[in-house]
C-alpha cells in the first residue's frame, strides 16, 4: 500500500471524528511523503498549518495510524521555505523544515527575545553564560508561574552556544523526555549508556524542572549528573514554573544544588509588554498585525503560550483565506470553540493581584486564611472556566493532590449560597477576566 493511499484512508477516517470544514480548512494541500515504523512525515502547506496540526489534531492523526496500521509512529509535519514573490510552487532551501526534528528550537534567540523589566535579569543571567562561560553562578535556574519566555531562553542559551561553537554537544531535554530516558533505560538495564550520554555533553538544558516532584529514583539520578557538571566545569541551566523552595516531595539535597546558582524568576509582562511581544511575533511569522489587533490581543490574556496560539491561529487563517487582519476578524476567531480566552495562569495572576498577595503565596501551602481563602477561589474558577480536569488543575497548582481541588471546589459552590463577600468576589473576579484586565 503507498502512501498516498495511506493518507487516502486516514484522512477518510478522521472526516468521521472531525467535521468537514476542518477537513477541507486544516488538511487540504496535505500529504503522507514518507513512513515507516517509527516516524510519519507528512508535508503541510506552511508553518501555520503545521502548527495547528500539532495543537489540535496530532491525538486524532496518531489515533487513525494505529488503528489502520497497527503502528504508532512519531508524526513529523514538513513545510516548504517559499521563495518571496512565488506563492504557486515550493521552493525549498536545501531541506524541508521539520518540525520538532531538533532539540533544540532555532527560532528562540537572544536577538528576538522581548527584554523588559520583569525579564531583564533572567535574560542577562542567561546571555552571561554564553559570553563568559562562567561557572561561578552555576546552575542557572529560570523560573515564572505562567509561559513568560523561559523556554525562549534555554534555546537561546543552546542556539547562541552553537553559532560560537558548531562542535558543541548540547542537550535540551524536558524532564519528562528525561524521566522517559531513564525509566527505559533502568527496565533494560543500561544506566550506564544513559549515564554516559547525559554527562558526556558540553552544556545541559533542562526544562519542566518543577515536574520532577515525587520521582525520588529520578531526583537521585539528577543529583549525580549535576554533581558531575559542577565538578567538570560545565554548564546547566533549568527551567520551571516554581523556584526549588516551592517544588513538593524534593529531596533537600537537590533542592539544595538547584539553589546553589543563580535564581532567576521572570515575572508576568504588563500589557505593554505583551504587545512588543505580539508585534515581534507577528514579523517573525511575516504577520502584519495592526495596533488595535494588538492591543486586543494583549488584554485577552495574560499567558504568552495562549497569545501565540492565537497567532497561529490568526495566521493559519488569513493564510488561507487571503483575508486581512482586523479587529472584527480576529473578535470572531477567537470566539471559536477552539481557542479560550481564559487560562489557569490568567486565573491565579488575577486572583493575587486582587487578593493583594504574590503569586508564590496564592500556589504555597500556608493555611491561613489570607492565602487559603484566595487559592480555594482560584482553584473553583479554575474548573468553572477553563474546562481543565482536576489533575491538570492540580499540576497547574503545582502537583497538589487533585482532591484538594476537588475540596475547593465544593466549599465554594457550599458557601457561596449563603457567603455575600464571597459571591461578590467571585463576580468581580469574573468580571476581570472577563475583560482580560
Amino acid at each position: 500500500m503507498n502512501t498516498k493511499t495511506i493518507w487516502d484512508q486516514i484522512t477518510s477516517t478522521l472526516s468521521g471524528v472531525v467535521s468537514k470544514s476542518e477537513i477541507g480548512s486544516w488538511f487540504a494541500n496535505t500529504s503522507l511523503i514518507s513512513l515507516d515504523k517509527d516516524i510519519a512525515v507528512i508535508e503541510v502547506p506552511n508553518k501555520y498549518i503545521a502548527s495547528w496540526l500539532t495543537e489540535n489534531y496530532l491525538a486524532n492523526i496518531k489515533d487513525c495510524f494505529k488503528n489502520h496500521l497497527s503502528c504508532l509512529p512519531e508524526i513529523r509535519f514538513i513545510y516548504a521555505q517559499i521563495t518571496p514573490g512565488k506563492t504557486s510552487s515550493f521552493q525549498y532551501k536545501n531541506q524541508p523544515i521539520v518540525v520538532g526534528a531538533n532539540n533544540l528550537n532555532k527560532s528562540f534567540t537572544f536577538s528576538n527575545f522581548v527584554i523588559a523589566k520583569g525579564n531583564r535579569f533572567a535574560y542577562s543571567s542567561a546571555s552571561d553564560i554564553v559570553g563568559k562561560n562562567s561557572t561561578i553562578y552555576n546552575p542557572l535556574y529560570i523560573f515564572s508561574s505562567s509561559v513568560c519566555g523561559k523556554t525562549h531562553l534555554l534555546n537561546a542559551i543552546g542556539n547562541q552556544v552553537v553559532i560560537n561553537n558548531p562542535e558543541s554537544n548540547i542537550i535540551y531535554v524536558s524532564i519528562d523526555q528525561l524521566s522517559s530516558d531513564f525509566s527505559i533505560s533502568a527496565k533494560n538495564r543500561n544506566l550506564i549508556k544513559f549515564r554516559a550520554s547525559y554527562n558526556n555533553s558540553d552544556l545541559l538544558l533542562i526544562d519542566d524542572i518543577h515536574l520532577i516532584s515525587g520521582r525520588e529514583k529520578l531526583q537521585k539520578e539528577l543529583i549525580s549528573i549535576i554533581n558531575n557538571y559542577l565538578e567538570s566545569k560545565k554548564y546547566i541551566a533549568l527551567a520551571g514554573k516554581l523556584p526549588p523552595g516551592l517544588i513538593k516531595n524534593l529531596m533537600p539535597e537537590l533542592r539544595s544544588r538547584l539553589e546553589w546558582g543563580v535564581l532567576a524568576e521572570i515575572k508576568n509582562p504588563d500589557s505593554k509588554t505583551r504587545m512588543k511581544i505580539i508585534k515581534k511575533k507577528g514579523k517573525d511569522e511575516k504577520i502584519s498585525i495592526p495596533d488595535d489587533v494588538a492591543f486586543f490581543l494583549a488584554s485577552s490574556s495574560y499567558d504568552l503560550k495562549n497569545l501565540f496560539q492565537h497567532i497561529v491561529t490568526i495566521g493559519a487563517y488569513v493564510s488561507l483565506n487571503k483575508k486581512e487582519i482586523n479587529i472584527s476578524l480576529v473578535k470572531s476567531l477567537l470566539s471559536n470553540k477552539h481557542v479560550s480566552n481564559i487560562a489557569v495562569d490568567d486565573i491565579q495572576k488575577i486572583t493575587a493581584e486582587y487578593f493583594k498577595i504574590s503569586l508564590a503565596e496564592l500556589l504555597s501551602n500556608k493555611k491561613t486564611h489570607r492565602y487559603s481563602y484566595p487559592r480555594h477561589i482560584s482553584m473553583y474558577l479554575s474548573r468553572k472556566l477553563t474546562g481543565l480536569s482536576y489533575k491538570e488543575i492540580a499540576k497547574a497548582f503545582g502537583n497538589k493532590d487533585h482532591s484538594t481541588i476537588i475540596n475547593a471546589v465544593k466549599c465554594i459552590n457550599r458557601d457561596k449560597e449563603s457567603n455575600n463577600t464571597l459571591t461578590d468576589d467571585l463576580n468581580k473576579l469574573q468580571n476581570l477576566l472577563s475583560q482580560g484586565l
